[in-house]
């Protein structure tokens, strides 16, 4: 099975739904598939997250990630134009290309579908829903040959209508994640001694830093010696080291930037607790990767996370944008290692059992089949 994988963001930034493709694709391949990528670059600039594959392409269009669009009224716009744009660079590419694959995947992306269908072209198109709130104005999700999704979006998606879109779950390399020994402390000069809890998102408003930082300012006039681990990129960056700053904790936040994949596990291995502050998670891969590492989570009441840490039994769970409530959690933990631990062996069985990638591979893989069938073409 010859397959592409079209994501726009692939090469500008890591986020679930790059994680999902670039990690089900690894598994896919030893399920025997062959994996092509097509990802976008700006104009005049070069990828910040380069694929390291043989069969990874790129086209250029104008890119407006820089512009907090979720911040300023009407910037969704903007957005939706990036991706338009991107859209039709994409079909332009893989329709000179169509004979070279067997089925596309798009991550979101319902313009290029509709697009693709309406050009008249074969190959099938699968789609992937990171979230139920997609735009679509002109319906191209429907004219997919398949949809995928996984957590929140399934129940959301089939109250909308779509009745067969596909569960695939995200899941986590649990030989990846892991815990180990991490000598990140020691290169960021983090004693031993010190509570370190993590939080990797996007400095985008839905992931709410600005709430956990208040909470965190607020646990720290309680636990003095703590660190915040904050790994990501994105527009809100400066207004969160402005408000570390005017909160007195920036010399206990420490801002990594774009961590590479690869190196996350060190990060995570290093910390005593995964952070989640989030408005709204239709899944959360960063859950999962802390889970994996045998950490225990807080978390707001935000969707799928609580579901994933069992309401309560792998961390706590408090009320979204209720900086007091996170705080108080904070210290819960803080105060009680062997509660931690004991969530922390509880969440990684958990992924364990659940969440391991050769099982959705399998399950994405009979999707494919299923559209590429004869009668299907």
């Amino acid at each position: 099975m010859r397959v592409l994988f079209i994501n726009r963001m692939l090469s500008l930034e890591r986020g679930g739904g790059e994680t999902f493709d670039l990690e089900i694709s690894r598994h896919l391949e030893k399920l025997g598939c062959e994996i092509s990528y097509l990802s976008g670059l700006p104009l005049f600039t070069g990828a910040k997250t380069p694929l390291d594959h043989p069969r990874s392409h790129t086209v250029r269009s104008p890119y407006f990630g820089w512009f907090p669009w979720d911040r300023v009224r009407g910037g969704w716009r903007l957005r939706t134009l990036d991706f338009k744009l991107f859209e039709r660079a994409a079909v332009r590419w893989a329709a000179r290309r169509e004979k070279e694959f067997d089925v596309i995947q798009v991550c979101e992306l319902p313009g290029f579908v509709w697009q693709w269908k309406e050009a008249g072209h074969r190959t099938p198109a699968v789609v992937r829903l990171t979230a139920p709130n997609f735009y679509d104005p002109r319906g191209g999700v429907r004219r997919a040959d398949a949809v995928i999704a996984s957590g929140m979006s399934i129940e959301k998606l089939r109250q909308r209508g779509f009745a067969g879109v596909t569960d695939v779950a995200n899941c986590v390399d649990t030989d990846l994640f892991r815990p180990h020994q991490s000598d990140f402390r020691q290169r960021h000069g983090i004693a031993g001694d010190e509570f370190v809890a993590v939080y990797v998102a996007r400095f985008q408003a839905f992931k709410n830093h600005e709430m956990l930082i208040r909470a965190f300012a607020r646990f720290a006039d309680e636990w003095p010696r703590a660190r915040l681990l904050l790994a990501g990129s994105g527009p809100l960056e400066a207004m969160v080291r402005q408000l570390c700053r005017e909160l007195d904790v920036a010399d206990r936040v420490i801002l990594l930037g774009e961590v590479p994949f690869r190196d996350l596990p060190d990060v995570y291995a290093a910390a005593d607790l995964k952070v989640i502050s989030s408005d709204y998670e239709s899944f959360c891969f960063a859950a999962l990767e802390g889970m994996a590492t045998e950490l225990p989570v807080v978390t707001t009441e935000c969707g799928w996370v609580p579901k994933l840490v069992g309401h309560g039994q792998g961390g706590l769970v408090v009320p979204i944008r209720d900086s007091p409530a996170f705080a108080r959690a904070l210290l819960d933990l803080a105060r009680d290692s062997g509660r931690r631990a004991e969530m922390g062996r509880l969440n990684r069985s958990r992924v364990e059992a659940d969440y391991r990638w050769e099982i959705s591979a399998k399950k994405l893989l009979a999707v494919y089949e299923k559209v590429c069938a004869p009668e299907k073409r």
